[in-house]
């Protein structure tokens, strides 16, 4: 956080720079700041190899102390460093513990990153120091310690591993919170994990479930290899535009303002459009709007153009995360649902991982040719969205046989409560899941 503002640009020749200039990253060294860039989105890949895991074997909530004990730990270590290589060791952790605490609260989650977004540039042109930033962002984090300890863990993840009780006591806060009648309610979701076990005991023991199962079946396999292109395609187009705003012309300060703001929109209405168009129809659109805007970059000549094109776009791919976000967890069984999206998001790293490196290819190959790359990609992925089966309106599936047949769930009403109401419920207290990584 805060060094890509103050490790831009220096008015000093090779030979000339001061012993101490921030970690020398001037002449043979200037790649250096890239490379850490890299090393972050590393730490995405094993958060999602680790995490992921261990929260669908443990659950969420002990999964998010881990992973807020990792970042702080990051964090305190890019305070403290010498160097641009500690600095990039420390960047790498505070990327695998932040992706890994995740968040449940969706559209709450999406504003707060476009409020910080915003924020940043402004605290790197004020702070002029990147180690102020980091202190800035221990500080918030720890602040973030103490409202995660009154979050609950999943229901739908009790109730899936046979923790009925648990489920119990966190859904009748739920139902507490909103009004609701809790009467019967132990009833039926000994009835609903009944259920549930019946279906699982005709497939493999959950512990025999592994992040291979994601592509062991027809359907699941299809889903994931569509994911997988998407999120890494998001992923470029993503960090491409936001690393490299520069490009486009104006100040640094104010576009990176700009990028981070052209995102409220589509955290706001992406939620809104969710409930009168499908999943796939909506992730296709936001694509294909990249795809125009990337390409309407090419014939601009003024840079305020340029931007205002570049901004279209970022809303777009922003705009197409938030669905697929919503849209993947839905289209995974529960057993598979964190190791699932936890798989597409590593393989989303390596779209991350050559984000920051668009701009030595535009310096190499010109603004064109990358515009034309981003957009060809966007419509790609536009075409591939339309062949994922619709989650609109339809039961979120809890086993890897329900999973292949998604497009058509109907589970059995148990006493009046079903998946849709456990769901609904869901949706209407702080619990813990971490599926909402940000590309």
């Amino acid at each position: 956080m805060g060094y890509g503002f103050h490790a831009y640009g220096n008015d000093y020749w090779c030979s000339d720079v001061p012993a101490d200039y921030p970690f020398n990253l001037v002449c043979d060294r200037a790649n250096y700041g890239t490379y850490s860039q890299t090393a972050f989105m590393l730490g995405y890949v094993v958060s999602g190899l680790v995490f992921s895991h261990y929260s669908d074997k443990y659950g969420r909530r002990p999964t998010v102390w881990a992973a807020f004990g990792v970042e702080i730990l990051g964090i305190i270590i890019c305070i403290l460093s010498p160097n641009i290589f500690l600095y990039s060791f420390a960047r790498f952790l505070v990327a695998s513990g932040g992706t890994g605490r995740g968040n449940a609260i969706y559209v709450t989650c999406g504003i707060g990153w476009v409020v910080g977004y915003a924020i940043v540039p402004g605290l790197a042109y004020w702070l002029q120091d990147y180690r102020y930033m980091q202190l800035v962002s221990v500080v918030v984090l720890v602040l973030m310690v103490f409202w995660y300890y009154y979050m609950f863990e999943s229901p739908r993840w009790l109730i899936t591993n046979g923790y009925v009780d648990r489920a119990e006591h966190t859904l009748r806060k739920a139902l507490k919170m909103n009004g609701k009648s809790d009467k019967n309610l132990k009833q039926q979701l000994t009835e609903l994990s009944d259920h549930l076990k019946e279906i699982q005991a005709k497939e493999k023991p959950l512990k025999d479930i592994t992040v291979l199962d994601v592509i062991k079946t027809p359907k699941l396999r299809k889903v994931s290899l569509i994911i997988w292109y998407s999120l890494t395609v998001i992923a470029l187009l993503y960090y491409g535009l936001s690393f490299n705003m520069a490009d486009f012309g104006g100040n640094f300060y104010i576009t990176f303002l700009l990028s981070g703001l052209a995102e409220l929109p589509a955290q706001l209405l992406t939620a809104l459009f969710m409930r009168f168009i499908g999943r796939r129809k909506l992730f296709a659109i936001f694509m294909v709007i990249t795809g125009l805007s990337s390409l309407a970059v090419i014939p601009s000549r003024s840079e305020w153009l340029k931007v205002t094109w570049a901004l279209v776009s970022k809303f777009g791919v922003g705009s197409a995360w938030n669905v697929m976000a919503i849209m993947g967890p839905e289209l995974y069984p529960t057993v598979l649902r964190q190791r699932g999206m936890g798989a597409a998001f590593v393989i989303a790293r390596v779209g991350a991982i050559f984000g920051p490196f668009m701009k030595n290819l535009t310096a190499t190959y010109g603004l064109a040719f990358v515009m034309v790359m981003y957009g060809t990609l966007a419509f790609i992925s536009a075409i591939l969205a339309l062949f994922m089966p619709e989650t609109k309106g339809k039961e979120i599936p809890d086993t890897i046989e329900e999973a292949e047949h998604v497009s058509g769930i109907s589970l059995p009403l148990v006493s009046g409560i079903n998946n849709a109401n456990i769901a609904d419920i869901n949706a209407r207290v702080p619990y813990i899941t971490i599926t909402n990584a940000r590309p």
